[in-house]
């Protein structure tokens, strides 16, 4: 009984570490698009070229989602990765979030954000 009250806690954890308040938003418009250590995700664009799809703290294939930011912000987003994402645990599955088919767009707020494969605006 104790063997299993303890691994329904440590699922429990690895599923909440994935939903943390550490990973970035999916789109870096409107409130919650904030990323812990810089304040703002780099995403503003004038067209769909100069944006990227990149993966959040967890990735597609540890339960997590991408995001879309600008292209010359990709290096530097994933030099911070270590920290950012410090506090966040990862389930070893295979995400089926709608962004790990998607495609980066410029929006028509001028923002990168994650869209449907094919659906340029």
């Amino acid at each position: 009984m104790i063997q299993y009250g303890l691994l329904a806690a440590v699922t429990g954890v690895l599923a909440l570490g994935c939903g943390s308040s550490k990973a970035p938003a999916t789109t870096g418009a409107g409130p919650g698009s904030a990323t812990p250590l810089t304040g703002e995700l780099p995403d503003t664009c004038t067209a769909s070229e100069d944006c990227e799809l990149v993966q959040a703290c967890c990735g597609c294939n540890a339960g997590g989602k991408q995001i879309a930011i600008r292209k010359d912000a990709v290096a530097a987003f994933e030099g911070s990765r270590e920290q950012r994402c410090s506090e966040t645990m990862c389930a070893e599955m295979i995400s089926t979030d709608p962004s790990c088919s998607a495609e980066a767009i410029c929006g028509q707020n001028g923002r990168c954000e994650v869209a449907p494969h094919m659906q340029h605006q």
